[in-house]
């Protein structure tokens, strides 16, 4: 357990002995899922702390006509609705499944509060982990707020060119991953993608992409800031 925990951005820092020693002083517990399994559903409450050791997890909302859109995808050694565990609505924001076979790491609230207070490397991890949550959460409205395939393409390739800092993108999505996350069909998504290689904005390869005009690239989101 110690070698994936070591990992883990909540315990950045930390020896195995530190970590052996934290968790000796906290309860704790291992529950295994299958793949297809919920495990929570959207406004079920956040009772305990979720670390993923194993497998992955995918976030959904859905909505009153059943139509799923995917959220987040997770995979070890992350926490699990990290930004929902406190708070006067801490209530899982979306539906929560397995993709895989796999394990989390449980720790009941209080145990996680006094975690926090034993080691103030695992309290700065935390809030940082937060931190990110929010700044994700806030870009993933900003993308929901696009209206169209095209825009929705563009902004993802931005975010990734303000990572990489130039024109060659790389990506690890595949066309299909990419359509649900844009809550699209595969083939929408294919034909806008087809239609803007044509137009010369960009050459789209199966690990990257190629912007070759900045300008246009430019004109979709009119410099939208991400």
């Amino acid at each position: 357990m110690y070698p994936i925990l070591l990992n883990s951005p909540l315990f950045r820092g930390l020896t195995a002995e530190e970590l052996s020693l934290l968790f000796g002083q906290v309860k704790h517990q291992v529950r295994h899922f299958r793949a297809g399994e919920l495990l929570a559903q959207a406004g079920d409450p956040v009772e305990k702390a979720l670390l993923l050791m194993e497998g992955r997890l995918q976030g959904e909302m859905v909505d009153f006509a059943g139509n799923s859109l995917k959220i987040e995808e997770l995979e070890p050694p992350q926490m699990v609705a990290a930004a929902f565990l406190y708070g006067p609505k801490s209530k899982f924001p979306v539906f929560l499944s397995a993709k895989t076979d796999g394990m989390l790491l449980i720790i009941h609230k209080k145990d996680f509060t006094d975690m926090l207070s034993f080691d103030v490397r695992v309290m700065v991890n935390y809030l940082n982990i937060v931190s990110g949550k929010a700044q994700f959460l806030t870009g993933k409205i900003t993308f929901l707020s696009l209206k169209s395939i095209r825009e929705k393409i563009a902004y993802f390739i931005m975010q990734r060119m303000n990572k990489s800092g130039n024109t060659h993108v790389p990506i690890d999505q595949t066309q299909t991953n990419l359509a649900d996350l844009f809550g699209v069909t595969r083939p929408s998504l294919s034909r806008t993608i087809m239609e803007m290689e044509k137009q010369g904005i960009f050459i789209w390869s199966r690990d990257h992409i190629v912007i070759k005009d900045q300008r246009k690239f430019n004109s979709i989101l009119g410099r939208y800031p991400c």
